[in-house]
């Protein structure tokens, strides 16, 4: 009796274990609860699942960064919009029938176009400054007391994820979006250029003005009258050996030339390259001064001179429109490949899914046909438990 009873436990539980897998498998779509069940194909769901989860974050990395692609390209478009504003302004100022009064009129309105683009230089995508180069937490155009405007950010490009171990670079930066080249230089030639001006080289590395005492530009006793030459920063803003002297072109306001380009780099350098990068906001406070009438030092002059100011500035928007332009270019190619990088990785999540589905998916058929077979099971099982509890030694004997 005992013995038959120990069975019937055991019959029990196995049939309990039976039931719980069915169960699962009729509610979850599933066929494995647990790694035991099938070792092989378990292992097999686990690299699969791997898959979907990797692909699904390098998915919400691309969708966040289409977001602020759409952001920064409609930015840029807008930016384009308003030079060309600035541009009219200034062909209408460069006429003999504006009067001073309308010069300064025209002043007015370029001083309000300077904080319209000073706001889309600053646009922000979830709290993500977009054209700050590598770190979008940076403001990268901060404007002083003084109302000159600055950049603060870097020359470089955040990456983004577009495949496994795979990396692209993602929108423009200040350097390329708000700056234009007013000079450059390559191999065994002189670059020309003026304090304001950032000094970018074809690796994105800036060149920063040294004075004679071995003070950088930018520290509070910078000698700019005894500038001696120019130091390569790192794009992690580390200084490095390599310099180039510059002279003093004896200008107002001053300029600076340096000595051949390809002295600065080593012998195996390639496609050497410098470029003055000025930034567009201070095109427009010269604008602004010369509407004014003022020189581009700040101090009064003749109206020769405003009017000859009047056409290189002219000349001026028109490089930096082109700039703009190209950065608009660089953007929607970066652009395009987020977007066919998108469709790539959508296409492999639908496939590692179906993959999933397939290897990992219960035979439903099946499982209610053993459900029915285990229902039935179940009920031969407890009828017989049932007889069982019923004998006795007079039913015995009868």
């Amino acid at each position: 009796m005992i013995n038959t009873s120990q069975q019937m436990i055991y019959r029990l539980e196995a049939l309990n274990n039976a039931q719980s897998r069915i169960s699962y498998q009729l509610s979850t779509g599933k066929e494995l609860q647990n790694g035991s069940d099938d070792s092989v194909k378990f292992n097999r769901l686990i690299s699969i699942d791997d898959k979907i989860r990797r692909f699904e974050g390098i998915e919400d990395q691309i969708n966040k960064t289409a977001v602020q692609n759409t952001v920064a390209d409609s930015s840029v478009s807008e930016i384009k919009l308003f030079m060309e504003s600035i541009k009219v302004e200034l062909i209408k100022a460069n006429t003999e029938t504006t009067t001073d009064e309308g010069k300064k009129s025209i002043a007015k309105n370029l001083e309000g176009i300077k904080e319209n683009l000073l706001d889309l230089a600053n646009s922000r995508v979830d709290g993500a400054y977009i054209f700050a180069g590598s770190d979008s937490t940076v403001r990268p155009f901060v404007k002083d007391s003084n109302g000159k405007v600055s950049y603060e950010g870097d020359s470089k490009l955040r990456n983004i994820a577009v495949d496994e171990g795979s990396y692209r670079e993602r929108g423009v930066n200040g350097f390329d979006m708000m700056m234009y080249p007013s000079d450059s230089a390559l191999s065994n030639e002189g670059l020309t250029f003026s304090s304001r001006d950032r000094i970018i080289d074809q690796s994105g590395f800036e060149w920063i003005p040294q004075d004679v005492n071995g003070n950088f530009k930018g520290d509070a006793s910078f000698d700019e009258t005894n500038t001696a030459q120019l130091v390569r920063f790192d794009l992690s803003g580390n200084e490095t050996v390599q310099t180039l002297s510059v002279t003093a072109n004896g200008t107002t306001p001053e300029t600076w030339t340096t000595e051949n380009v390809g002295n600065g780099f080593d012998s195996s350098t390639q496609g050497i390259k410098l470029e003055a990068k000025t930034l567009i906001f201070d095109i427009i406070d010269d604008a602004v001064n010369t509407l004014n009438g003022l020189g581009l030092d700040g101090q009064s002059t003749t109206t020769d001179i405003l009017d000859q100011n009047i056409d290189s500035i002219l000349d001026s928007f028109d490089e930096a429109y082109d700039a703009v332009n190209i950065a608009h270019s660089d953007l929607g190619a970066r652009n395009k490949v987020f977007e066919i990088s998108l469709e790539s990785v959508q296409a492999r999540l639908t496939q590692y899914n179906i993959l999933s589905l397939e290897i990992g998916a219960a035979d439903l058929a099946k499982v209610a046909v053993e459900s029915k077979a285990l229902e039935l099971t179940f009920s031969a099982l407890y009828t017989t438990i049932n007889k069982t509890n019923e004998l006795s030694l007079v039913n015995f004997i009868r």
